[in-house]
């Protein structure tokens, strides 16, 4: 099996109104690592720095679900969940072990709940008597993050809002403004 990493909340669904629900487009290379992150369990992988947690806010909002971010040498991995939890495979924490790799983040599908759960805060203490990694961070589908240690919540926080040149522009078009 695994490690498990949990949400707070204790209902079987998330309360997020996907995007497309809404009738709002995601971006491309959004949808792209959405299709190859099907079920529970599925992951990908990318360079360091690759899956930002901007992006991952997104497909939590996008699917209801947890997903987890871990680094190992120069590669990351992006694990889907589901409501409730995501489970990093025995093989990956392995390599974490053997290699120093960091749990940098997972998401928390509900908006707002950036409480570790029990399962997060014992993870994060087995990576500190392995790896020393001591803290690592939730982000929801707002945007809120908070940085955690095995004791609880360090800091709260939100994710920066990075808006391109063009959006700016039609924005300040839109509602006025320099």
């Amino acid at each position: 099996m695994g490690v498990s990493v949990n949400s707070t909340y204790l209902t079987a669904s998330s309360d997020i109104e996907s995007y497309s629900e809404r009738g709002i487009d995601i971006p491309e290379h959004i949808k792209e690592n959405l299709s190859k992150l099907q079920h529970k369990g599925d992951s990908i992988t990318g360079s360091v720095g690759e899956f930002s947690m901007s992006d991952v806010s997104l497909m939590s909002k996008e699917t209801g679900v947890e997903f987890a971010h871990v680094t190992v040498g120069d590669t990351t991995y992006l694990i889907r969940g589901d409501v409730k939890c995501t489970v990093i495979p025995y093989h990956l924490f392995s390599k974490m072990k053997k290699k120093g790799g960091t749990w940098d983040f997972h998401s928390h599908p509900h908006n707002d709940d950036c409480i570790p759960s029990d399962s997060d805060k014992n993870l994060i203490k087995k990576l500190s008597r392995y790896t020393g990694q001591k803290e690592s961070v939730i982000v929801t589908p707002n945007g809120k993050t908070s940085t955690f240690s095995e004791s609880g919540v360090i800091s709260v926080g939100t994710i920066p809002n990075k808006i391109d040149a063009d959006r700016q522009r039609a924005l300040l078009e839109l509602f006025g403004g320099k």
